[in-house]
């Protein structure tokens, strides 16, 4: 029996055989002619075809490339179904962001109860607000913001409304007062207000200004430095963002940054690895290039946290012509230096900023009391076109002066006009 079951399988795998070599003899040869000219047919075929979008399917693909991919819809499914084709960019360009990982879209950050000062009805169905505020921001950040609304930034237009006349620099800013700085708004910051539809008023919006005043009350705008819907972390590290601001006669350190040793570096050697870095803050060994954030905000260094008030290691205000100790009782010297120390030897860090200290202790005294003080006696006599003169040679030493105390902690070019 066992010899006619083996005899039976021979015999069935020879017949497989058989019918597995006919059918060999019937398939045609693919040579590399015959293939290229398969895949000269197909591309011919498919020329009468639209044309992929590209953009488009990068898009879909980034969107599939989401942790959890039906985040990206959720309670926002009813905006990605009209932006994605109605305003594409903005929405590839959010698909692409931390927030949309994070499940977090529009809806979250643009839902607004009617009873909102600024919510209008969008699409005839919704309630939202187009003025994303610190406020909304906070229920996700909300150490980041609490941190941003003491600093100098969120207060940038209302330390100029509350600026009082004794101020050595009022006589300056006084002549922008009449309209509420509005004036200063692209950097300052607005009062951002609202038509009969509560829609934001054209004469006050948009504005990205880092200390408008919104509707609800809330000063700032994280878009100033996080730019658009992609909520770049990139954009916030690199110094171009911060020198759409901080540039000009009155606003010198951008100027004296791009002539430092530091901006060499970051313009020959970092540029566009600094702020491509992954994590919330980078050590001084791995950046290469020292930038405004990597200085004034970022954790690196001993005993530092991040920071989004930016004169947490500033003890002076040298913005002002006086350079007063700002009076908090940490201290604020040593945040820096901890930040220094990432780069540069301890003695190095003590001798700069000891010898700036004394620098600017024998400037203050030489040069900008003395010229202050006759300024302002020559401005509480003089009217009309007469105050006009003195009030621009006024600006101009103030600017000079802050240029020079500046550059003592950022250059060290010893020069007004660099």
């Amino acid at each position: 029996m066992n010899g006619s079951w083996r005899f039976f399988c021979v015999g069935l795998m020879l017949l497989v055989a058989s019918f597995s070599l006919a059918e060999a003899a019937e398939t045609p040869v693919v040579t590399a002619q015959s293939s290229a000219e398969s895949v000269e047919g197909k591309s011919l075929a498919d020329r009468d075809k639209p044309a992929k979008d590209n953009s488009r399917q990068e898009t879909v693909d980034q969107r599939l490339k989401l942790k959890d991919p039906i985040k990206s819809f959720g309670d926002n499914g009813f905006c990605n179904n009209c932006h994605e084709d109605e305003t594409p960019a903005i929405f590839e360009e959010w698909v692409k962001s931390p927030h949309a990982k994070a499940g977090v879209g529009c809806a979250d950050c643009h839902t607004s109860p009617p009873g909102n000062p600024d919510s209008v009805k969008h699409a005839g169905r919704f309630h939202i607000s187009a003025i994303v505020t610190p406020f909304v921001c906070a229920k996700c950040h909300e150490d980041q913001i609490r941190d941003y609304v003491s600093s100098g930034h969120a207060k940038g237009l209302q330390s100029l409304l509350d600026m009082k006349e004794d101020d050595p620099r009022y006589p300056v800013i006084a002549q922008y007062k009449d309209d509420d700085f509005a004036r200063c708004g692209g950097c300052h910051g607005v009062t951002v207000g609202v038509d009969a539809e509560n829609k934001p008023d054209a004469a006050t919006w948009p504005n990205s200004g880092a200390g408008r005043i919104n509707p609800n009350k809330s000063h700032g705008t994280c878009s100033s430095c996080h730019l658009g819907h992609s909520f770049s972390l990139q954009a916030a590290r690199q110094p171009e963002t911060c020198l759409r601001c901080h540039d000009g006669d009155n606003y010198p350190e951008g100027d004296i940054y791009r002539h430092s040793a530091h901006s060499t570096v970051y313009e020959t050697i970092g540029k566009g690895i600094v702020q491509d870095r992954p994590g919330l803050f980078l050590r001084g060994k791995d950046i290469v290039a020292p930038t405004c954030a990597y200085c004034h905000m970022n954790g690196a260094g001993k005993g530092l946290l991040n920071r989004h008030n930016q004169a947490w290691r500033l003890p002076r205000d040298l913005t002002s012509p006086n350079a007063p100790l700002l009076g908090r009782s940490e201290n604020l010297r040593n945040n820096m230096k901890a930040v220094c120390n990432q780069c540069h030897g301890e003695s190095f860090t003590e001798r700069f900023f000891s010898d700036a200290d004394k620098q600017l202790t024998a400037y203050q005294e030489k040069n900008v009391e003395p010229q202050l003080a006759e300024f302002l006696k020559k401005l509480s006599t003089v009217t009309g076109d007469e105050r006009q003169v003195i009030l621009k040679e006024y600006s101009q030493f103030l600017a000079e002066a802050k240029r020079y105390r500046m550059n003592l902690y950022m250059g060290r070019h010893g020069r007004m006009q660099r």
